[in-house]
């Protein structure tokens, strides 16, 4: 069964011993049957968002089975939005924002992330890690603002407010990389829908090979499990 993965990391994480190189990340597609691959550069996020999106967008062009995903924080603001420009320009069509790392809540009361969302309309893929930030970790206030379809990082704690919001919100998503709890993937194909979940990992700082068993083995239809696994994400990068 082919695999897009729409959580993956290069470069190095603060204090975690793991190798984040391509070679890393490519050695764990192959043996995972991962086809393909969107990546995000870490130095875009803890350091310089447009040198690493530089970054990331030169390593997919370089390996084909990698999509870049450009990082945008708000409070770069107004360089920001000179920066969703600059990665639209160059075909980036999925961006991740990062509201634990850079220290905003997501709410649409953050007012440069209610104008980063705006300007993100033309994007095709907004990704949202919120595990570890304060509850709710999705107000009712932003559902109306986000421009596309916006999957959500969550674990346990979080999965029932974002499954709230996907009921009222045709734009929220969820990712699957924290919901290994059992019955957790199962409970947002039920309340999403299978055409708003996609596989993702966070490889290689998190198990590959445990995302994807996750998955495997949640009772699913097989067609529900091959639209998570690559289908749904597919469809939206057309």
């Amino acid at each position: 069964m082919p695999i897009i993965d729409s959580y993956t990391l290069v470069g190095s994480w603060p204090q975690a011993e793991v190798d984040l190189s391509v070679e890393a990340l490519a050695a764990g597609m192959t043996a995972r049957g991962v086809a393909q691959s969107l990546v995000t550069y870490t130095g875009a996020i803890f350091y310089n968002a447009s040198l690493g999106n530089t970054q990331v967008m030169h390593l997919a062009s370089q390996h084909q089975p990698l999509t870049a995903v450009a990082v945008i924080n708000p409070f770069d603001y107004p360089a920001c939005l000179d920066e969703i420009n600059r990665c639209l320009d160059r075909g980036v069509r999925v961006f991740r924002l990062c509201p634990r790392e850079h220290g905003y809540p997501f709410s649409g009361s953050v007012g440069p992330l209610r104008e980063v969302l705006r300007r993100l309309e033309h994007a095709r893929l907004l990704l949202v890690d919120v595990v570890g930030l304060p509850t709710p970790v999705i107000t009712a206030d932003i559902e109306e603002l986000l421009p596309c379809a916006t999957a959500f990082t969550v674990d346990g704690t979080e999965l029932s407010t974002i499954l709230c919001a996907a009921k009222n919100g045709r734009h929220v998503w969820v990712e699957t990389s924290r919901l290994d709890a059992g019955g957790a993937i199962e409970a947002a194909v039920k309340h999403a829908g299978p055409d708003r979940v996609i596989f993702g990992s966070g490889s290689p700082l998190r198990s590959l090979g445990s995302a994807v068993m996750s998955l495997q083995y949640a009772e699913l239809s097989d067609a529900d499990r091959l639209s998570i696994f690559e289908g749904n994400v597919q469809r939206l990068l057309g």
